[in-house]
């Protein structure tokens, strides 16, 4: 009976320090993935910066930053030889991580970096561009909103409005794999639903 119940407590205590010790194998690494078919990699963040190497579309490789429109990412040394623009030009200090890449060219995987301020920045959007009287963010991936009386014209056009904020949504995050659900609100219930 002693050894059951010591048994039945044991067991799951030893799971849960082994997940906590190895946690980080679980967890997903932040990566860039190559959008464009033929993609320049550049020693420092902005175009003034030399090419060193080119990447193909469905390439992965983690981020390390991100610095307004450029993200910098890591390419091992052994790849990094194979996709070198010109060999005998001196190789990217690969202890600093000097390789950077247009953000408009990758889609992150995961969340990106700097996500909470993609977030004000739709939030800013969202308040100017349909404009939204009040809006929270219930999770990463779903929206709430209250829109101002006379955008309640008809049902489906307050899903096209909330289909459109979802759209913009995934775009200006950058957080595309996942499904965004707004959900439009008309007093103290939901009115209107879409997703994206």
């Amino acid at each position: 009976m002693v050894t059951r119940t010591v048994m039945r407590y044991w067991i799951p205590m030893v799971l849960m320090a082994v997940l906590l010790i190895h946690g980080t194998v679980f967890c997903q690494e932040q990566e860039a993935v190559v959008t464009g078919a033929t993609v320049n990699v550049r020693s420092g963040p902005g175009t003034k910066h030399k090419i060193v190497a080119k990447v193909k579309e469905g390439d992965r490789f983690p981020v390390l930053k991100v610095q307004n429109q450029w993200v910098k990412i890591h390419i091992p040394e052994d790849v990094l030889e194979e996709i070198r623009v010109d060999q005998t030009d001196e190789k990217p200090d690969q202890d600093t991580g000097e390789t950077w890449i247009y953000r408009r060219l990758i889609q992150f995987v995961g969340k990106p970096p700097d996500f909470e301020e993609r977030q004000i920045d739709f939030q800013n959007w969202a308040l100017d561009a349909i404009p939204v009287t009040y809006i929270e963010f219930k999770s990463d991936s779903q929206i709430w909103v209250r829109l101002p009386p006379d955008k309640y014209a008809s049902r489906e056009r307050v899903r096209q409005i909330a289909r459109k904020m979802a759209q913009e949504y995934k775009k200006q995050t950058g957080y595309m794999e996942r499904k965004v659900v707004v959900k439009v609100l008309r007093r103290d219930h939901v009115y209107a639903t879409a997703s994206e």
